[in-house]
């Protein structure tokens, strides 16, 4: 990336005010003729030609101010001293304004021998690429909202004249192997959440989810094809505490952290020891189907002496369990009682006992009744508790919404990426946002402490135009406030 001298930006600054004021003076009529009155279409009308129009304008100013900028650093003593001037080339590039296509010199530095395109890095634009980041950013945002296919067909639009989806016209559709493409390139950066503090109780909820995998067959053994290949992923939930209102329970402080790692506890211990403060916390409650990989992991939680970890066996996956031991509701509803009301082990063993003898797949109803007593603190712990595992609504809405709920495959090189945005997108991170900030940065870390959206913003300076100004900007301002 080469270093642009500061006058040559402030005068090419200035050549592109003149041309929008040039391009805005010529549309001014047009711009004025666009509001309709006096039909019962007037305000629908007004704006969709207004907008064509205000797209026009930021075009054709682009159009109009990148030859003349070219050629601001062609004939500039800067460029004669250290660069060689080569061919033109052509460029198009899809903005949310519309289709902007120009040509302009290829630049070779006399030492280096390397070459570089004065406006594309002066506008910032990317290599290989025909989408600026703004198009690309709302695409990835959307598709992480809903898929990359609805995404494509909804979201299009922003590269589109209104009217031609009003008027049934055939218009541009982003194929989503794009926005996959953009997604696999996009190095997407940590986030360092906010400590929450002043808290003695956390609870985690973990639970996992099988994704079918994507891969090659040629690369497999005969053996190897006949198998369902899958990616685990693992999926994390800690919270506070809860706060009802209207029946709907909100999960305070919560933090939603997903992973195909086959190390999740570490990358999971990593991440909430910077969101919780652990030295405060007393009780550590984790909610779960006690499935082998999470108990074999319950002690990394446990981080300071004063850190209790108590284990707290879903309700979700008792009830499961019965429900398969026995079909008769009435054995079952007894079963309940006898675990949750009566806690009554030894009687449990009797019911489930008889419920065995009867069976003819004695040993699922054995590996049913195990479960049931291998746990049976964890189960009495959870009954006990006043908030209870939601872990199944959230892989439903983290998890298997996004990658389990349609036959399709995810290879394991995308498959992070996926679920981390989709992470990020129930943590409340803007994804948008982070997209812009993040793009062409590697080693960007997006702090959530310090949100800033200055990017965004309109910054004043003293080379603004003002009301009293003849500068050319201030002239269309003022016939467009007061040329009615």
């Amino acid at each position: 990336m080469y270093i642009i001298p500061q006058n040559l930006k402030i005068e090419a600054k200035n050549i592109l005010k003149n041309c929008f004021y040039i391009i805005s003076k010529g549309n001014f009529n047009n711009l004025i003729n666009s509001f309709e009155f006096f039909n019962p279409y007037s305000y629908i009308s007004s704006t969709l030609n207004v907008n064509d129009q205000l797209n026009n304008i930021v075009i054709k100013t682009l159009k109009l101010a990148i030859p003349q900028i070219d050629n601001l650093f062609l004939n500039s003593q800067y460029r004669k001293n250290n660069f060689y001037k080569s061919d033109k080339h052509d460029r198009s590039f899809t903005t949310i304004f519309g289709d902007l296509e120009f040509e302009r010199y290829y630049y070779t530095d006399k030492n280096k021998k390397n070459g570089f395109y004065f406006i594309d890095e002066l506008l910032s634009f990317e290599k290989y690429t025909r989408y600026d980041p703004l198009v690309r950013a709302i695409l990835i945002d959307n598709s992480v909202s809903t898929n990359a296919n609805i995404t494509s067909n909804r979201t299009s639009f922003i590269l589109n004249n209104y009217k031609d989806y009003l008027s049934n016209n055939i218009y541009k559709n982003i194929p989503r192997q794009t926005i996959y493409n953009w997604k696999l390139k996009w190095n997407i950066p940590k986030v360092e959440y906010e400590l929450f503090e002043g808290h003695k109780n956390l609870y985690v909820m973990i639970d996992e989810k099988w994704i079918h995998e994507q891969i090659r067959l040629a690369t497999l053994s005969e053996e190897e094809k006949k198998k369902h290949h899958y990616i685990m992923s693992k999926c994390f939930v800690t919270f506070t505490g809860a706060k009802t209102k209207n029946r709907r329970t909100k999960l305070l402080n919560r933090h939603v952290f997903i992973t195909t790692s086959d190390k999740p506890w570490k990358e999971f211990i990593d991440e909430i020891y910077n969101i919780y403060n652990f030295e405060e916390l007393e009780n550590i409650y984790l909610l779960s189907d006690a499935g082998t990989w999470i108990l074999a992991g319950k002690n990394e939680l446990k981080l300071f002496k004063n850190n209790n970890v108590i284990v707290n066996i879903c309700e979700f996956h008792v009830k499961e369990y019965i429900n398969r031991m026995v079909r008769d509701k009435e054995k079952r509803a007894e079963l309940v009682t006898t675990i949750y009301d009566e806690k009554d082990k030894n009687k449990f063993i009797n019911l489930a006992d008889k419920i065995i003898e009867k069976a003819q797949n004695k040993d699922k109803k054995i590996q049913y009744k195990n479960y049931v007593l291998n746990h049976w603190k964890g189960i009495q712990n959870m009954r006990e508790r006043e908030i209870h595992s939601s872990m199944e609504s959230h892989i439903s809405h983290c998890i298997a919404a996004n990658f389990g709920s349609r036959p399709k495959g995810f290879s394991r090189t995308r498959i992070e990426k996926y679920i981390k945005l989709e992470e990020y997108k129930q943590n409340g991170i803007n994804i948008m946002e982070l997209y812009l900030k993040s793009y062409n940065q590697k080693d960007y870390i997006y702090n959530k402490e310090d949100v800033s959206f200055s990017i965004f913003e309109n910054k004043t300076s003293s080379n603004l135009p003002t009301k009293s100004s003849n500068n050319p900007i201030s002239l269309v301002l003022n016939d467009l406030a007061y040329g009615f």
